[in-house]
């Protein structure tokens, strides 16, 4: 018996296996099956994944993949476990450092058993280094606040996360590229990789703009202010008398061109250098500047402001509402958003898949499976009978879709 898994994508004959939770190392597996591979999602047989509690999301995240309940550490567990990873492409796991090794799987021991399989391994610390980390827990937060990411955003006041669990995201990226070029390798080489990837490195490599300021001349850049750039004026958030609206004024003309529509034409003559590209918080315009665009733009609708922006040349957007994404035009000329049914039958509606692929299109084709859904099928793909399923699921190596 073999799976229904249909082809289509840029992956499509690629079969991933990961065991991982919530939502760092799953957004990378997720993509990749948006985009054709088939993605075998291994559940603890004791509980479920903790992000089924977040019934919307999970259904976004774990859609197109299928659930195989297995507790792959038992003896019985590892035998199974070892026999999918003879047919996998990739697997991708998320603990607290080296802990499947420590359990008794380690990269040799799968590549014994698969001698092309890419290995990709996210935690939060990394493989090696200082034990007293390596064996840490991490969450985004955690990540952030390691690598010196959290500590450059907030308020002047206050540091504060990027939201929503932006480490997450990031390392999920990092994750998915990493394996996608270890891939690329393996098939070329019929030699498999293992890729160590720790969270707080990747977020401080996305922390770097500023950050190579001070590990060169020991200069940092402050936080925000009120949501704008902390080193240059007419760059970031500004109030509108109906919404909040982003610009950056950057270039020759527009500075100049800025100077004038707020009416500080005559200061920009005397004050400013005519080779400006941007206005520095350090020159001595920089606080009329300023005050001048809060005034001006203050007292302006939002749609009157775009309109101002667009003539000028000057990059600007609206900051739109949640609520005004799906009737946005743009929106629905790309169709951002897509609906599909879940396994109950019900319309959910999210995102579509990004970003698109024009010869070898992704499709979302499956819903979220249900607990351990696909348990049974999955071990008979691989050659186990009715009898010894049954087995394994009397010994709690297994569980069975409770349908």
């Amino acid at each position: 018996m073999g799976l229904d898994t249909p082809k289509f994508g840029v992956l499509a004959g690629v079969r991933v296996v990961f065991s991982a939770m919530e939502v760092a190392a799953p957004f990378a597996a997720g993509l990749m099956a948006e985009w054709g591979a088939e993605v075998i999602w291994i559940e603890n047989p004791k509980y479920p994944d903790t992000i089924r509690v977040q019934e919307y999301y999970s259904e976004l995240a774990r859609r197109n993949m299928y659930s195989l309940c297995l507790d792959v550490f038992s003896e019985l567990g590892r035998e199974v476990f070892l026999n999918l990873i003879k047919t996998a492409d990739v697997f991708i796991e998320s603990s607290k450092g080296p802990a499947f090794a420590k359990k008794g799987l380690s990269d040799e021991l799968l590549w014994q058993a698969n001698k092309k399989l890419v290995i990709a391994h996210l935690s939060g610390f990394g493989h090696s280094g200082d034990e007293r980390f390596v064996r840490l827990a991490a969450y985004n937060t955690i990540a952030q606040a390691f690598s010196g990411y959290l500590i450059q955003n907030g308020d002047v006041n206050q540091p504060m996360p990027a939201f929503p669990y932006t480490a997450d995201y990031m390392c999920g990226y990092a994750l998915l590229s990493a394996t996608l070029a270890a891939l690329y390798k393996a098939r070329a080489s019929g030699e498999g990789e293992s890729i160590d990837v720790a969270m707080y490195e990747i977020m401080l490599r996305a922390g770097q703009y500023y950050m190579m300021n001070y590990l060169n001349g020991e200069e940092m850049c402050p936080r925000m202010i009120k949501g704008k750039d902390p080193l240059y004026a007419g760059c970031g958030l500004y109030a509108c008398k109906d919404g909040y609206i982003v610009f950056e004024v950057v270039g020759i003309a527009q500075v100049a061109a800025m100077f004038e529509l707020i009416g500080l034409a005559e200061l920009y003559a005397s004050e400013v250098a005519k080779d400006a590209q941007l206005i520095s918080r350090n020159m001595s315009v920089s606080e009329r500047f300023e005050a001048g665009l809060d005034s001006y733009f203050g007292s302006l609708c939002v749609s009157e402001a775009l309109d101002i922006l667009a003539s000028l040349k000057i990059a600007a957007a609206k900051v739109l509402e949640v609520s005004e994404l799906e009737s946005n035009p743009h929106y629905k000329a790309r169709q951002s958003f897509i609906s599909w049914q879940n396994a109950k039958g019900e319309i959910v509606k999210g995102t579509n898949v990004f970003p698109k692929f024009k010869n070898s299109p992704s499709r979302i084709w499956r819903p979220r499976p249900s607990y351990g859904q696909d348990t049974a099928v999955l071990l008979a793909s691989l050659g186990y009978d009715v009898a010894q399923i049954a087995d394994l699921q009397s010994q709690k190596t297994i569980r069975l879709s409770e349908k």
